[in-house]
This record gives structure tokens, sequence and C-alpha cells, in this order.
């Protein structure tokens, strides 16, 4: 099933773009599902943290997520528990990870790794999550505080130590630890060495350009290699263009917390479409008129508002 389905998603995507004419015979490859919107950090150019989200800072129950999960078509293989919040915060997400590797899901997170003690550390090892993305754009605690507000670089270092020492205690080859660094002006120094130390561990490295606010010239880095944007007119603006259509409106989609549906990760108050889980199937949502006609838009070019910061 889940073959067959990534066969219809390349057949769906690839006849709409040649052909210029919307046609979804797959069902999505991933979800994202926001088990928690609520976060413990503030970091600058993210909605949450800035206080740019509207739905209240929640968690969602695991009713809920249970409810979401019997209702997903056999195609889907790839869950990702987070979106716009800490998924650590939440006190059942151990429980909703082993539900979807029992029910043999992909499942991955990404945390600021501000809650991973050695107990939780054991207890997602255990869990048997497949990937933990930990964001680390710092080795001081000076360079890092710059973008995670109220975060400490060493619960980092920390984190990365106890879910190591687990995988080893525990025999597992899994949770794929990935370390992610987004680059700034005032980190950019600081990749060699964080290279350095990482490649001494058994994680995989990833640096990431920053997704920055229209007039943020002077967070922008050096090197351009490291850059998002160019300049234009005293504003940022993408560097490269976007694909046509854009292809994750046939991949995924967000369950947000409060139930509504977000099409993208750039749709981070779920304004766009006007669905909800709670009242439709992911089949009908996904097929509505409603995501078919954004899907035609990026189509023929004519892109969305959150569509000027996505680096896809």
């Amino acid at each position: 099933m889940r073959n067959i389905n990534m066969l219809l998603f390349a057949y769906s995507y690839l006849f709409s773009k040649i052909f210029q004419k919307i046609k979804v015979y797959n069902l999505p490859l991933a979800i994202h599902i926001e088990t928690s919107s609520k976060c413990n950090l503030s970091c600058l150019f993210c909605d949450r943290g800035q206080g740019n989200i509207d739905r209240p800072a929640a968690i969602m129950t695991l009713t809920d997520f249970q409810q979401i999960i019997t209702k997903l078509p056999k195609s889907i293989y790839w869950i990702t528990l987070y979106f716009q919040g800490e998924p650590l915060l939440d006190k059942t997400i151990i429980e909703k990870i082993k539900y979807l590797r029992a029910n043999n899901y992909f499942v991955e997170i990404s945390t600021n790794a501000q809650n991973i003690n050695e107990e939780m550390a054991t207890a997602l090892v255990e869990s048997g999550i497949n990937r933990i993305i930990i964001s680390m754009d710092g080795i001081s605690q000076k360079t890092y505080e710059k973008y995670r507000i109220n975060g400490k670089i060493n619960k980092v270092f920390e984190a990365i130590s106890n879910l190591l020492e687990s995988k080893k205690k525990l025999n597992k080859k899994n949770p794929k630890i990935i370390i992610q660094y987004i680059v700034f002006k005032h980190n950019e120094s600081e990749i060699y060495q964080f290279k350095k130390m990482m490649k001494k561990l058994d994680v995989t490295i990833r640096i990431k350009n920053a997704q920055l606010e229209d007039d943020a010239i002077d967070y922008l880095p050096n090197n351009k290699k490291y850059r998002r944007y160019k300049i234009n007119n005293d504003k940022l603006q993408l560097n490269k263009s976007l694909p046509k259509p854009c292809y994750r409106l046939w991949k995924e989609i967000i369950f947000l917390q409060n139930a509504q549906i977000a099409i993208c990760c750039q749709d981070k108050n779920g304004e766009l479409i006007n669905e909800t889980w709670h009242k439709k199937t992911i089949k009908q949502i996904w097929s509505s008129q409603e995501l078919n006609a954004i899907r035609q838009k990026t189509l023929i070019g004519n892109n969305l508002e959150i569509c000027k910061h996505c680096d896809i």
C-alpha cells in the first residue's frame, strides 16, 4: 500500500506539473502532528517564541491523538511529532511514540533538548523512536542564547551525552540523532568548532540556513552559502525560485493541536484552509476544493504570502 502510494504521488505531481492540470491520485506520504503547541524558549524569528501564534499554547490529549491515528489511511508511513511547540513538554509523548511504533510508523521529533535528562533519554530510546533532531545553534552560552532565548547550552550537551549513553547501554541502533545548526551572522564563526566536536560523536550534522523577517539584514550570515536570502531594496528576498507547483502539497499535511489543519510548515496558524480533523477524514481534507485551489495557485506560479520565506 505504501509503495503504491509513493508511485501515485510521483505520478500525480508530475502529471500536474507537465500538463498544468491538478491531479491528486495519492494520499499523503507523511503527516505532522502538533502534540504540543507550548514551548519553554522564546527563540527569535519563531512565531511561537515571539507570540505570533493565534491559538492557545496547549497539549494534545492522548484521546485526540489516538483518534487521528485510528483514522489514518494505511498509505502513510512517516509521522513527525512537532510543529509550533516543544514536543517534550507533553507528558504523554513517550506513550504516543510507543503507540505509533506499535503500528509500524517511522517516528521523529525535533527538540530544543532542554528536558532530556537521563530518565527521559532512556525513555526515548526504549520507545523505539526512529529519529531525534536536536537544535544546537552555537557551542558557547553567549552565542547560543542570542537565538535560543532562555535556553542553556549545557543542557544540550548533556542531552546528547544522555541519549548516546542510553543507546549504548540498551544496545539500540535507534534513534538516529541529528544535530541541527541554524546559521546566523552571530554564530557562523563557531561552525568549524561545532563540526569538529560533533564528528567525534555518533551523530549526524545538519547545517541549515535561517528563516528571517524581511528587515532582519543584520542577522544574515557573511558567508553566502549559508544564506537563504539576497538583499533587494534593503529587504530580504529568497535567493532561488520555488518549484511550480509545490510538491509538498502532494506529499504531507499537518494536524494542529486545536484540531485545525495546516497545509505546510509555513502555514503557522493553520489559516489557509477551513478544515478540522475532528469533523472530516484525511481523505476528505486531502481532496477538498480549498486545498486543490491552493495547489492550482502554486501550479501557475501565483505563490502565497507564506511562500516568500520557504526554502524547499
